[in-house]
């Protein structure tokens, strides 16, 4: 059993897995998406608004701004943050932006982006609000998942049977993930992990390219949207996996 890891950054992981169950990798991915909490604006109260804009779109724009979590707050279910919202425009148009939204009680709590476009205000307009994070997963809604990629797929092995094929120029050129490279005349698979199985390689040579699955190997890749770490959903992932198993345990011995 081996895990190894492909790509890691403060949003991306990418790893190797190889001698568990796919199952259990598939429940990882599912429980990434749906099982790890967040905080999102949930409660909003309007104080002024003389935009055109309906109050409750305003509320509904600003829950769908994901919101930095710290760690500390993942056991908190009933966790309640405050953020503000007080702007003006003066002489001109002026857009309000996700970045105006101020934490009030952890300032750590903030929008993963400042650039996100929430209302635009005509000259004269005003808007001020009050907006409350609160815990939440994402098999309730979309909002509260922490990822905007979470996928499973099978190893892919290439086998090149003659790298110095005529076709190599149409190889490289018809793979849409980069896979392929010509060097010193010679076609190579600098990138064997980014396939995605599509064949368009295939259709352009057959009789040169092989392309399999590794048994008992799967890839797992998480994108974070920000409000937590990549490796940090994942590990959150295990967590909750572990913990549900531990009551499903006590359950049945209870029977």
């Amino acid at each position: 059993m081996t895990v190894e890891v492909l790509e890691k950054d403060k949003l991306n992981l990418t790893i190797k897995i190889e001698g568990y169950p796919l199952d259990l990798i598939n429940g990882l991915r599912r429980y990434a998406m749906s099982e790890v909490p967040t905080l999102a604006v949930e409660d909003v109260v309007i104080i002024e608004n003389s935009s055109l804009v309906y109050d409750e779109i305003i509320a509904h724009r600003l829950g769908l701004v994901p919101l930095k979590t710290p760690k500390k707050y993942l056991e908190m279910k009933d966790a309640q943050l405050m953020l503000v919202l007080d702007a003006s425009a003066n002489d001109s148009v002026r857009t309000v932006y996700s970045g105006d939204l101020v934490p009030v009680e952890d300032k750590e709590v903030k929008p993963v982006s400042n650039e996100i476009p929430i209302l635009k205000l005509a000259p004269k307009q005003n808007i001020k609000l009050e907006a409350y994070a609160k815990l939440g997963k994402g098999k309730k809604h979309s909002k509260y998942s922490p990822t905007s990629k979470s996928i499973v797929k099978p190893t892919p092995v290439i086998n090149i049977i003659n790298p110095k094929t005529d076709s190599a120029k149409q190889i490289v050129d018809s793979c849409p993930r980069n896979v392929f490279e010509i060097i010193n005349g010679n076609l190579v698979a600098k990138n064997p992990y980014a396939c995605t199985f599509c064949e368009e390689c295939l259709k352009v040579d057959r009789k040169n390219l092989e392309i399999s699955e590794k048994p008992g190997s799967y890839i797992l890749s998480i994108e974070s949207i920000g409000q937590l770490e990549a490796k940090d959903i994942i590990l959150e992932s295990v967590n909750l996996i572990i913990k549900d198993l531990d009551e499903f345990n006590k359950r049945l011995e209870a029977l």
